[in-house]
């Protein structure tokens, strides 16, 4: 299994290791994933009093949140407008609170255990050149609406690149995620959490789960926290979500003002800076699309790697990518799984701002199985979505389109892979049968199936990473067809 490009959190820190589960074992409740949700609600539910194992299907904290801006904000672009408008000004209200409070529980955390991860609170600003005023305005309306403490710049920022107007958010945070989650994990196992690597679940039932070499595991209560759910295919809410992908270039020698920064005019660039042993550098973020739908990837990092050259004058020094999944009403989805699996809960749908997020589910995850009141319990409830009508037709729809683009005739493939370039990848008919083939650097050709080993759908090869991408549900695959990310289970044959 390969990875091309390394995030600087994941370069920069290490986590504690684990074994893989080798026997079948029992448990009041199993946590699957070992992301920042997961390893959170592992926290809280051990915390609460909870007998909790934790299992991630290959490394911890090696997925979304290692390679994340890791911004800790209630400032999600452009959305309390649209939230106010499409679910009112309670709902909205809530949804803020609810980054508010995920924002508190980090930082009482980073204090409770001392853990050094490079912690710091400023304000996150929206910001225009000029052509989005009206709607960064609508954004300053709807805050003043909410009560959300803000204030509106009609003056530069001291940005390299023309601002006419800005909206600032105060006291928000930022930090690095993987010596957060270090000192998280190191807490979670002095309160009891058992936790295993390597350990991928390949089936889930109403009080157990099976792994991928067969071991079982018994449980009373069990939270998924993962982009998919093992077993989403059984609710068909889960497939009005969408999965993008975004990108991240990382520069050294130079800095920004004092704070997150978001351009929300086209091409969108999200800011922040970095702590390295070197000094401060700044991370240059953007260039989302839907997993496994665009042509030429590496043009991503080219984009944004224009982008800091050109305004901070800087090195680049590393590039790093990750995929979020989207909600069509903004919100995440947590809680029970469904009303026929009572013992079932998930944790998805962060709409790339999954630190805050995060740390609000955990809390609320632990307090249901707790059988606590939690104030926002109805605001994510997961089965909300299936009364969400024609927004979450138009989003099944645009998962279509983008597969469909994919399934051609076999006739309308090439035959040739003579003219693939190196370290390039492409679809092809070989011999009357579609094969996904990978050009090494060598010139050597590297046949696999071109079918994602989930459902079905015709992969796409990924420039920017050298992997197989699924525009269905985001699964990836390496360039020799190794599982990277799920909910693919199974390398490509």
């Amino acid at each position: 299994m390969k990875r091309e490009n390394i995030s600087y959190w994941t370069e920069s820190a290490k986590v504690s290791q684990f074994p893989a589960l080798n026997q079948d074992i029992r448990t009041e409740v199993l946590v699957i994933g070992g992301g920042i949700a997961g390893i959170l609600a592992a926290y809280r539910l051990a915390e609460a009093g909870h007998k909790v194992v934790l299992v991630e299907g290959r490394k911890l904290v090696q997925e979304t949140t290692a390679n994340t801006t890791a911004k800790i904000t209630a400032q999600h672009h452009l959305m309390y407008q649209e939230i106010l408008k499409a679910q009112g000004e309670e709902k909205a209200k809530a949804f803020y609170q609810s980054q508010a409070d995920g924002i508190e529980a980090i930082e009482d955390l980073v204090e409770k255990h001392g853990i050094d991860c490079d912690f710091e609170k400023m304000s996150s600003t929206q910001v225009t050149d000029g052509s989005n005023e009206k709607v960064i305005r609508a954004e300053y309306d709807a805050y003043q609406t909410l009560g959300i403490k803000s204030r509106l710049h009609e003056e530069d920022l001291g940005l390299p690149f023309k601002t006419t107007l800005g909206l600032e958010m105060p006291d928000q945070a930022q930090f690095h995620p993987v010596k957060f989650l270090a000192g998280v994990i190191d807490a979670a196992v002095k309160l009891g959490v058992t936790f295993y690597e390597e350990t991928l679940i390949t089936e889930l039932g109403k009080i157990r789960a099976v792994t991928d070499k067969g071991q079982t595991i018994h449980f009373e209560k069990a939270v998924m926290a993962t982009h998919f759910p093992v077993n989403h295919l059984k609710n068909n809410y889960m497939s009005q979500l969408q999965i993008e992908r975004s990108y991240i270039v990382a520069a050294d020698g130079m800095d920004i003002p004092h704070g997150m920064f978001q351009t929300v005019d086209t091409p969108k660039r999200s800011l922040r800076h970095y702590h390295t042993e070197k000094g401060i550098g700044v991370l240059v973020g953007g260039e989302n699309h839907i997993t496994g739908t665009k042509d030429h990837t590496e043009e991503a990092y080219e984009k944004l790697s224009e982008f800091a050259f050109e305004n901070f004058k800087g090195n680049i020094t590393g590039q790093w990518s990750a995929q979020d999944m989207m909600t069509v009403d903004h919100m995440p989805l947590i809680g029970q799984y469904d009303k026929q699996d009572p013992n079932l809960y998930v944790i998805t749908g962060f709409n790339k701002f999954g630190m805050a997020t995060a740390a609000t589910a955990a809390q609320l995850i632990s307090d249901l199985i707790s059988r606590q009141h939690n104030l926002y319990e109805e605001l994510f409830r997961p089965e909300r979505i299936n009364t969400l009508g024609n927004q979450a037709k138009a989003l099944g729809k645009q998962m279509i389109d983008a597969v469909k683009g994919e399934t051609l005739a076999l006739k309308d493939y090439s035959t040739d892979t003579s003219k693939l370039e190196r370290g390039d990848g492409g679809i092809f008919n070989i011999e009357g049968k579609l094969q996904a083939v990978y050009k090494d650097d060598e010139g050597n050709e590297h046949h696999v199936s071109p079918f994602c080993t989930h459902l079905g759908c015709v992969i796409k090869f990924n420039g920017a990473e050298k992997t197989w991408d699924c525009p269905c549900h985001g699964s990836r695959f390496d360039r020799e067809g190794c599982v990277l990310e799920g909910p693919a289970a199974k390398d490509l044959k």
